[in-house]
């Protein structure tokens, strides 16, 4: 297998839809314009398994998602629902359309899935990612993915640093004002990837599924940026990403702080550009 997984890419325009509507302000006047709207549309995700002359298709979830590296979305989803866990889970080769609202992954030849308990079907909406989980213990059920290198303190001002940088890398934010962002730093503060969607579970899952593609073995050392809150969800796909530190802009969930204690991440909340909030682990932080 190569350093990188190959994929078919082309590039798509922004994911946006431009309607006329009317600005109403107090003084009574009004003001008509276009304005441009985040696309919401749903993806199904189908996987291809079995061995060579034995294939078979099963549909596992549907997303309500940006349209928009979906391949990405539905790799980063399958290893956070615990379905692949290696890249030699995958077949070397994974296409991806330019527009559409299918999603097939091949898996491995050799690469036996366990799916989810009763056939069910993972019905993903862009508010809440574990929708499709039928009892609390399918929630809290994946495991955590082995870090690999060694922890790196990273010193104060990178993580003030890390919010203006991220404002160049939200086009579909500057645009809609209608997204979630998040964004992987190396332990030096420089961007390594970006996902932007509606559903910030999903815009994570990007990040992850870009990653899981790109790296022969996967491994995230660094930390994540979140442009808004960090929730259990969030926290439970990074802890089975292997992260270390999760840098959010808005705040934590008592259940999240939880998760990070337990798992050794240090999750900083309410970030500024002159200040934020250590709610674990701050002993990692310079």
């Amino acid at each position: 297998m190569g350093s990188e997984m190959k994929e078919n890419k082309r590039d798509i325009p922004l994911p946006v839809h431009h309607k006329m509507v009317q600005r109403i302000f107090k003084n009574g006047l009004n003001e008509p314009f276009s304005d441009k709207i985040a696309i919401e549309s749903p993806l199904d995700i189908y996987v291809k398994y079995g061995s060579f002359d034995q294939r078979k298709v099963k549909k596992l979830a549907v997303i309500m998602r940006t349209p928009g590296e979906d391949l990405a979305l539905a790799v980063g989803f399958l290893f956070t629902a615990g379905i692949i866990h290696t890249r030699r889970d995958l077949l070397p080769e994974q296409k991806s359309k330019f527009v559409q609202k299918i999603q097939v992954i091949e898996l491995a030849y050799h690469f036996h899935p366990v799916f989810p308990k009763e056939d069910r079907l993972f019905i993903v909406n862009a508010a809440c990612g574990v929708c499709g989980a039928m009892e609390a213990e399918a929630i809290e059920g994946n495991a955590l993915y082995p870090k690999m290198g060694h922890r790196a303190s990273i010193h104060r001002q990178i993580l003030f640093d890390c919010l203006e940088k991220t404002k160049a890398h939200q086009p579909l934010f500057r645009e809609t004002g209608g997204t979630h962002a998040v964004i992987w730093f190396n332990h030096q503060g420089e961007i390594l990837e970006v996902g932007e969607d509606i559903g910030r579970h999903n815009a994570l899952d990007k990040v992850i599924g870009k990653a899981f593609l790109k790296y022969p073995v996967f491994s995230m050392d660094g930390f994540l940026f979140f442009s808004g809150r960090a929730g259990f969800e969030m926290l439970q796909k990074s802890v089975r990403a292997g992260i270390d530190m999760i840098v959010a802009v808005g705040a934590p969930t008592a259940l999240a702080i939880e998760l990070a204690e337990e798992n050794n991440i240090s999750l900083i909340g309410f970030t500024k550009s002159d200040s934020f909030n250590v709610y674990t682990h701050g002993d990692h932080i310079q």
